[in-house]
């Protein structure tokens, strides 16, 4: 496992560079790059406010007699147009990525009917069934845990894949390098000692009640493939993977990946799939963790002042990722200021668009 400190990567360099700091000279770049073999993106999505999937919510919690749990919220599923502006990124900073496969349950997002006709076939919308595919007991799920244990299973997917979130998004181009680098996963977090479990834990845990929080996620995940001293605790961001990672795990214990896949919300007995590739590429001395390209995080409890934070991201070449989380409660004030700065720095597909991917 190698580690990149204090390295300011190839892209921070050429924004930064006196005559060269336009987009276009540094996309051209990012086309010009070779990569060693395709990369696909695969963005996970729903629309909450399909009535078809609030009855199909409901349905199940219905049957049993459950109260909403806080990992079905009315918010936790509202669409406030992210998912756009994160395919808008992609196509915008990562020209070198092959396809944008979008994970959904039956639905379609309106605005691919307004991608420009030169890009419209490298987006590509996948259904839960296909990934689900011999696994009918895990549908229908609303659990993003259970989704990412078989993103893997996406037919056609490139052996290496970045996902995001549709809360997650490019900021400024990026390289394939910086994701994938001379054969090795490129990874970014902070390793943590591993936290050990307490009583109230383990009786939540036995009982099969409560939620654990994300590094307890994370140092849980990691147990499970021997990591004994310390975890690497990842931020909201993209996550760069390999199918064959999940693949040869999935044949080792394909009970255990099962099982996972099957929890229609989250539970306290699931392991996250993200926490587990990443742990295995280390276990496997085929990561590398990096510093950069930083990442920008707000959240629902962002105020105005925030857009100061996004304004000063505008300017630092070494900020390209930004994730907005829970926007469904952030205040119309803050959500107006967010839309105008991605509209200018990002963009969505209105007739002007296609002039950024030239």
């Amino acid at each position: 496992m190698g580690v990149r400190t204090g390295q300011r990567l190839v892209g921070a360099h050429l924004w930064g560079q006196k005559g060269r700091n336009s987009t276009r000279y540094v996309l051209n770049v990012m086309c010009s790059e070779k990569t060693d073999g395709p990369i696909d993106a695969v963005v996970t999505w729903v629309d909450g406010d399909d009535p078809q999937h609030r009855q199909k919510l409901e349905a199940y919690l219905g049957r049993r007699a459950r109260r909403r749990p806080k990992a079905a919220a009315e918010t936790r599923y509202a669409d406030r147009g992210e998912l756009e502006y994160c395919v808008a990124s992609l196509l915008r900073f990562a020209p070198w990525l092959r396809y944008i496969f979008i994970v959904t349950d039956a639905q379609r997002p309106g605005f691919l009917d307004r991608l420009p006709a030169d890009v419209s076939d490298r987006v590509r919308v996948v259904d839960h069934t296909d990934i689900f595919h011999g696994m009918a007991e895990g549908l229908p799920t609303f659990n993003s845990l259970s989704i990412e244990t078989v993103l893997w299973r996406i037919p056609g997917l490139a052996e290496k894949f970045i996902y995001f979130n549709d809360d997650c998004f490019l900021i400024k181009p990026v390289l394939a390098s910086e994701f994938f680098d001379q054969g090795k996963v490129v990874l970014r977090g902070t390793f943590r000692p591993m936290i050990q479990p307490s009583l109230r834990r383990t009786l939540k845990r036995f009982i099969g009640i409560g939620r654990p929080t994300r590094r307890t996620l994370q140092s849980e995940t990691a147990g499970l493939v021997g990591m004994e001293e310390r975890y690497l605790d990842v931020g909201h961001i993209p996550h760069p993977m390999r199918v064959s990672t999940f693949r040869d795990y999935a044949r080792e214990h394909p009970q255990q990946m099962r099982h996972n896949a099957t929890y229609p919300l989250r539970h306290v007995r699931q392991f996250w799939p993200i926490a587990l590739a990443n742990h295995l590429e280390i276990r496997h001395h085929s990561a590398e963790i990096s510093a950069y390209p930083e990442s920008l995080y707000l959240n629902s409890k962002s105020g105005i002042r925030d857009i100061a934070l996004l304004q000063d991201a505008e300017q630092r070449p070494e900020c390209k990722f930004l994730c907005a989380q829970s926007l469904d409660n952030a205040s119309e004030e803050f959500m107006a200021s967010w839309m105008d700065w991605m509209d200018r720095n990002v963009g969505r597909f209105q007739s002007d668009f296609v002039q950024h991917l030239n």
